[in-house]
């Protein structure tokens, strides 16, 4: 290379070197004008508070599909329509995984084979019981026939001793049949007996059979009605339910809203907010496929208490339901998003601090003031940008916003 190339060269690294300097130093500027705490002056105005809820509409009224009750606790979803779809009554909308009962099913076939081949041994073999039992009373019976006509015979044709022995023959001849009749009798009972229980088995396996095709039966949903079919949320995850999840007995996994009993929007108000809204407010609902369109909407419900929306989530939040009055020409279908926005009683002349500047705590609520320090105040009614000082500050303090505390 020549010496000018090297001299081009080491001015090309110079100047890259120069511009990474400048672009750190503007970044740690930067860095510190976003650290710094920014003064606000607190002012005195009318604060017109409102309340903003996100939700979505809903059918007032639906068909609710759940997942079976079954002797499994857990059936995973294998296919389901797509949410939004249009289904004819009848229609197939969602099938679990059988896969588990089909080999239940098989085991189940070669238990009532089991069963019947059992019954028709015990048959059987309890018949050529029977038979050997009615043989041997048929051979006592002619025994005993023959012992009778000896002992007709009249004792004077016969010396003494003949004749006691041919009575004696005829007594053991009737005992012999008596037992033979008794243990025919004994021996049907038992039979009986036993094909009973070989019965109840192979009644008992074919119900089995039945009882797990009617489950295999259930886990396929079909569609009660026509009409639009919505794929309900996961009861902890916070998203609809698709192929592959697993469900438990109870779960609503389908619903089939009625359209013809009207829309409700379904919100959720944070437990920050607790107490802001009551029932009876009335507001306006803004689809967010209409941005346009302000619909008159009334809360008619608001849950007592609040709970979590996800399993793994710490934000809690009251349930608000909210009736609306839709306008001709807008397809409001259920499951459209939904900005609720409610109005409070204005407050007028009052002492307003910037929402950013107050920290809330379990002791209350404070602003940090000039030089570090901080002061308690009692605060009102809020809007998105500012709150009422009901004490502790007077129009004209200074506090400060953002910056490290």
């Amino acid at each position: 290379m020549s010496a000018a190339g090297v001299v081009r060269v080491a001015a090309l690294a110079a100047a890259l070197v120069s511009t990474a300097a400048c672009d750190r130093a503007r970044a740690g500027a930067g860095r510190g004008r976003a650290g710094a705490p920014r003064r606000v002056q607190v002012t005195t105005g009318d604060l017109a508070p409102r309340v903003l809820l996100t939700g979505a509409l809903r059918a007032t009224a639906a068909v609710e599909l759940a997942t079976p009750r079954t002797d499994t606790w857990q059936l995973s979803i294998r296919w389901m329509a797509e949410d939004g779809a249009t289904v004819a009554a009848g229609e197939r909308v969602l099938e679990f995984d059988n896969s588990a009962f089909a080999t239940q099913l098989e085991q189940k076939k070669l238990a009532l084979r089991q069963a019947q081949m059992d019954l028709r041994s015990a048959r059987d073999l309890t018949a050529v019981a029977i038979a050997d039992k009615e043989a041997e009373l048929r051979e006592r019976t002619v025994a005993r026939g023959k012992a009778a006509t000896l002992a007709a015979v009249p004792a004077d044709l016969l010396d003494g001793r003949t004749a006691q022995e041919r009575q004696l023959e005829l007594q053991r001849a009737d005992a012999a049949v008596a037992a033979a009749e008794r243990e025919l009798t004994t021996a049907r009972k038992a039979a009986s007996l036993d094909q009973r229980v070989k019965q109840i088995e192979l009644d008992k396996a074919q119900r089995a059979i039945d009882d797990t095709t009617a489950a295999m039966a259930e886990l396929v949903l079909t569609a009660p009605k026509a009409g639009v079919i919505l794929v309900a949320d996961h009861p902890w995850e916070g998203r609809k339910l698709h192929t592959g999840d697993t469900t438990q007995p109870g779960w609503p996994v389908i619903t089939l809203p009625d359209l013809s009993a009207g829309l409700e929007v379904a919100a959720a108000l944070s437990d920050v907010d607790d107490g802001k809204i009551e029932v009876g407010a009335v507001g306006a609902c803004v689809p967010d496929a209409y941005p346009d369109a302000a619909l008159p909407c009334t809360v008619t419900a608001i849950t007592p208490v609040a709970r979590g929306d996800v399993r793994t989530s710490l934000r809690k939040t009251f349930d608000v339901t909210l009736t609306l009055t839709p306008t001709a020409g807008q397809e409001l279908r259920p499951g459209m998003s939904v900005k609720v926005v409610l109005r409070r009683p204005p407050v007028p002349g009052a002492v307003l601090a910037p929402r950013g500047a107050i920290e809330r705590s379990a002791d209350g609520a404070r602003v940090r003031l000039p030089g570090g320090a901080t002061r308690a105040i009692e605060v009102g009614p809020c809007d998105a940008q500012a709150c009422v000082v009901t004490r502790g500050l007077a129009a004209g303090d200074t506090v400060e916003l953002g910056g490290a505390p």
